[in-house]
C-alpha cells in the first residue's frame, strides 16, 4: 500500500511541474564572437555575445587610419581573415593566428588583385576571396588559397571562377562555397568545380550549422523586408522570415549569420541621420521559430557592431550528401 501511494504522489508531483513549467523555451542566444569595433575600425576585439562586458582587444592594426572591412574566423582554430587596406587605395586579404603572443598580420595577396570585396576562412584553414567592378573583366573572380599555401612569402592563388564577385562563404563542410554576383547568388562544389544556381537578387549567403539548409538576405524586384531559408537538397523554400525597420536601400543591409546553435538568424543594419552623420549599425537575433526580433551588442559601442564572425564550431555539424546530383535542373555553367 505504501509503494502504491508512493507512486501515486511522485505521479501527483510530475503532473504539477508540467502544469507550472513551460513545454518549451526559446533557447538563449550564446557564443563567443570577434568583432571589428566600431570606434577604432582597425581593432578586433573578443566577447561572449551573451554578456559583453568582458569584451577584450586582441588585436589592432597599425598604420594610418587602418580600417578593417571584412572579418572570417576558422570554425574551433586560431585562424582568421580579414579584408583591410593593404596600401592607399589597395585592399588585401590579410592572415592572423590570435593563438600567438603578438599575433601580426600576415598579407596573403600583397596588392596583387584590385577590387578585393569579401574573404573567408573554412574550417580547414582554405581561403576564398572575391573581386569585383574593377577592369578589365578578366581580372573579376572567385580565388582560392588552400591551406597548404599559408606559410609561403607569396601564396599561390587559384581562380575558381571568373565573375564580377561579392560576399562569399564557406559551408561547414569546408567544400561548398556560397558566393554573390551582381544579380545572384552561386553554390560552388570546391571538389568537382561545378556550380549552381541558389538564387536572383540576394545577398549575405548564411549556412545553417548542419549545413543542409542556406538564409539570404532578398534585394529585388521590391525593397527588401524579409530573410529567406531554402533547402539547399532540392532548393525548396523552407520559411521567410519578415525583418523590421528594413533598410530603403540594399546597401543598408551590411551582413547575415546564423548562430552555432542553429536556433537564430542575425542580421546587420545601418542608418545615419543625415549625410554628415555617422553610420549606426544594428544587430538583430531573430529565432528561427519565429520568436521576437532582439537587438543585441548594443552595449560594446554606441555606434553598434559592423562586422562579427563565431569563434566555435557549430553545435550540430553533419554529413551532407554532396550537392553536384541534386541541382540538375537549375545547373548553371557559370557564374557570369
Amino acid at each position: 500500500m505504501r509503494h502504491v501511494l508512493s507512486s501515486f504522489r511522485l505521479n501527483f508531483l510530475c503532473w504539477c511541474l508540467v502544469c507550472v513549467i513551460p513545454l518549451t523555451t526559446s533557447a538563449e542566444l550564446t557564443g563567443e564572437i570577434i568583432f571589428v569595433h566600431s570606434e577604432a575600425l582597425g581593432e578586433l576585439w573578443i566577447t561572449d555575445i551573451e554578456d559583453t562586458r568582458n569584451a577584450r582587444l586582441i588585436f589592432s592594426r597599425d598604420g594610418q587610419d587602418p580600417v578593417i572591412e571584412k572579418l572570417s574566423v576558422q570554425k574551433g582554430g586560431s585562424l582568421l581573415v580579414f579584408v583591410s587596406n593593404g596600401a592607399p587605395f589597395q585592399e588585401d586579404v590579410f592572415l592572423l593566428d590570435r593563438n600567438l603572443a603578438r599575433p601580426k598580420e600576415i598579407n596573403l595577396t600583397k596588392g596583387r588583385f584590385d577590387g578585393v570585396f569579401d574573404a573567408a576562412i573554412s574550417i580547414n584553414g582554405d581561403v576564398v576571396f572575391t573581386t569585383g567592378l574593377v577592369e578589365p573583366p578578366e581580372a573579376r573572380g572567385l580565388y582560392l588559397i588552400p591551406n597548404r599555401e599559408l606559410n609561403r612569402r607569396t601564396p599561390r592563388v587559384t581562380r575558381l571562377k571568373q565573375a564580377s564577385a561579392f560576399s562569399v562563404e564557406w559551408s561547414p563542410n569546408g567544400r561548398d562555397i556560397a558566393y554573390t554576383t551582381d544579380d545572384a547568388m552561386f553554390l560552388l562544389n570546391r571538389v568537382t568545380g561545378e556550380n549552381w544556381l541558389i538564387g536572383r537578387n540576394t545577398r549575405f549567403p548564411a549556412f545553417s550549422p548542419t549545413g543542409d539548409q542556406i538564409a539570404l538576405i532578398r534585394i529585388w524586384p521590391r525593397l527588401v523586408n524579409q530573410i529567406d531559408i531554402y533547402r539547399l537538397r532540392d532548393q525548396e523554400p523552407l520559411k521567410d522570415i519578415g525583418v523590421k525597420d528594413a533598410p530603403n536601400t540594399p546597401g543598408g543591409w551590411q551582413g547575415l549569420t546564423w548562430s552555432p546553435d542553429g536556433q537564430y538568424l542575425i542580421y546587420t543594419t545601418q542608418k545615419r541621420e543625415n549625410l554628415l552623420s555617422d553610420f549606426f549599425y544594428y544587430n538583430t537575433a531573430v529565432p528561427i521559430t519565429n520568436g521576437p526580433h532582439e537587438q543585441i551588442l548594443g552595449s560594446v559601442s554606441e555606434f553598434g557592431i559592423r562586422d562579427f564572425d563565431w569563434t566555435s564550431k557549430p553545435y550540430a555539424v553533419e554529413p551532407t550528401n554532396k550537392l553536384t546530383t541534386l541541382w540538375g535542373k537549375i545547373k548553371q555553367q557559370d557564374g557570369n
